[in-house]
């Protein structure tokens, strides 16, 4: 088998995918033009097919992969050699443990959380913070390792830091507070009882908030690397926020309120988010979104909303903003923020994610 350029496809093995969040990266992964799922593991129910374990609407995969036996963690390390990258989505406590292991061999792009805060370990949102894959040469040096870490943003913080990453660069930011209203998808599968989240609202998602107060400064935070040390220079505006789960299946939404260092306008904040295009602009990924932001017009107010904006896979990758107006703070405005805390905040992500470090010549495929 060859990839749509004519070079080897590159191989892959998913951890976690019978997750909610692996099932997004193997539908992410299969049929990919570059990469080819190579085997699947879990730590429950091994040596079955893929497709007895999950539920899954049909066409989604291709007979190969639903067909592919699901095995352990142990049988990926004993034939690391047959694999070019991992991906991971297993829970944070397993991840610290079994992630490192692979990575002293092989690249793991991981949806977890339990590198990301480490300073040698981007969190890579490309669109973003494209030149903080930098921070991997940090990481092979000191630990020694093969193959490293690449770890993606918790699934709220992505489409807040996309959408103020235009802003925080041109007029700068003196404080952002923000409420989200998120998926139940977000929590998994089986996810919350439906007897707890159906004509409710759950105020508290655990370590929810801490996470987007970290992340979202060193997402936006700029790196530089000499002599394979990173050196990080994180923003100092005030952030806060209150993270609330709600009765909808797919799509976080952030109504934030922010001000800004440099005095500016509606029609100005605008205008440079409609004109961000990111690293990845120019690139032939996959998964670049199409387009990186959609800003909605003063006439549709009531935009965006999850069950209207996610109609095709490519706007599973668009991060939606509304409701751009001015606040009574000096400097102030406010705005809603919807991302698709599946595709772009896991499992496309990761991919586009893999799709960039391939463009950077970080992983590569085998004769």
């Amino acid at each position: 088998m060859k990839s749509n350029n004519g070079t080897p496809p590159i191989r892959v093995a998913v951890i976690g995918c019978t997750g909610m969040a692996g099932r997004n990266l193997v539908i992410a992964l299969d049929k990919h033009p570059w990469f080819k799922i190579t085997s699947l593991h879990g730590s429950r129910n091994v040596n079955k097919p893929y497709k007895d374990l999950i539920k899954i609407s049909q066409g989604l995969l291709s007979k190969a992969v639903l067909n592919c036996k699901v095995s352990t963690v142990d049988d990926l390390e004993n034939n690391i050699d047959s694999i070019d990258v991992i991906f991971s989505a297993i829970p944070s406590e397993t991840a610290a443990l079994i992630e490192g292991r692979l990575a002293e061999f092989k690249p793991v792009i991981s949806t977890a959380a339990a590198f990301r805060y480490d300073s040698d370990v981007p969190i890579l949102l490309p669109v973003v913070n494209g030149d903080h894959y930098k921070a991997i040469f940090t990481q092979q040096r000191l630990r020694n390792w093969k193959g490293f870490v690449c770890a993606g943003p918790n699934c709220t913080t992505v489409g807040l830091a996309v959408a103020l990453a235009p802003i925080f660069r041109k007029f700068g930011l003196a404080t952002v507070h923000l409420v989200s209203m998120q998926a139940i998808s977000g929590a998994g599968y089986p996810g919350v009882p439906s007897f707890d989240i159906l004509g409710n609202i759950i105020p508290y998602i655990e370590n929810e908030e801490n996470k987007v107060k970290i992340e979202i400064k060193k997402i936006l935070a700029t790196i530089k690397v000499e002599n394979s040390k990173s050196t990080w220079n994180f923003p100092e505006f005030v952030i806060d926020c209150k993270c609330n789960r709600v009765p909808v299946i797919t799509g976080h939404t952030i109504s934030v309120f922010f001000q800004t260092i440099i005095p500016t306008s509606v029609k100005e904040i605008k205008n440079t988010i409609r004109d961000f295009k990111g690293y990845t602009n120019g690139l032939n990924l996959p998964h670049n979104p199409e387009p990186v932001i959609h800003v909605f017009n003063s006439d549709t107010p009531d935009r965006p909303q999850p069950c209207l904006e996610f109609h095709s896979p490519k706007t599973g990758m668009t991060t939606f903003i509304g409701g751009l107006e001015p606040t009574s703070f000096e400097n102030g405005f406010k705005m809603t923020i919807l991302s698709n805390n599946l595709e772009l905040g896991a499992g496309s992500g990761a991919v586009l994610n893999a799709e960039y470090l391939v463009e950077k010549g970080l992983i590569g495929g085998s004769e």
